[in-house]
């Protein structure tokens, strides 16, 4: 009995196997793979220096920058409000630091890593930058 199960069960397997590989003749011989996953969204940012100068231009180090949001992302320096003459310097181009106590400082339309040199000067504002910090979003 064993043996007439076994048997049924390996022309099933080979019946099915054969239906399976068998092309279609009312299709082309085109056979389409896809695979499909979903990858949490990352972003970091991380500042080489962390300490700055109140009274003078600083020199802030490589600012290094990931996220996988394939809709992009921004990077956003938050500070003291109500400044009027300081600024911050990414890559040499001077961004003015918002009155707010937020500022822009990086965007991407991609997903992306990539690093910035950047430079603090506090202007007539020395004294009152306050405490700096770094915030990645994604889009």
């Amino acid at each position: 009995m064993r043996i007439k199960m076994l048997l049924a069960a390996a022309a099933f397997l080979g019946l099915a196997t054969s239906a399976v590989a068998a092309p279609n003749d009312a299709a082309p011989n085109n056979y389409e793979l896809r695979l499909e996953g979903h990858v949490p969204v990352i972003c970091r940012v991380d500042l080489e220096n962390s300490s700055a100068s109140a009274s003078q231009a600083t020199e802030l180090g490589r600012m290094t920058e990931f996220c996988n949001s394939a809709a992009g992302y921004e990077v956003w320096l938050s500070h003291a409000q109500g400044l009027h003459d300081a600024a911050i310097y990414v890559d040499g181009q001077r961004i003015a630091l918002s009155s707010t106590g937020v500022t822009l400082i990086s965007r991407s339309a991609t997903a992306a890593s990539q690093a910035h040199m950047v430079r603090l000067d506090p202007g007539a504002d020395a004294g009152q930058i306050g405490d700096l910090s770094l915030r990645i979003a994604a889009l």
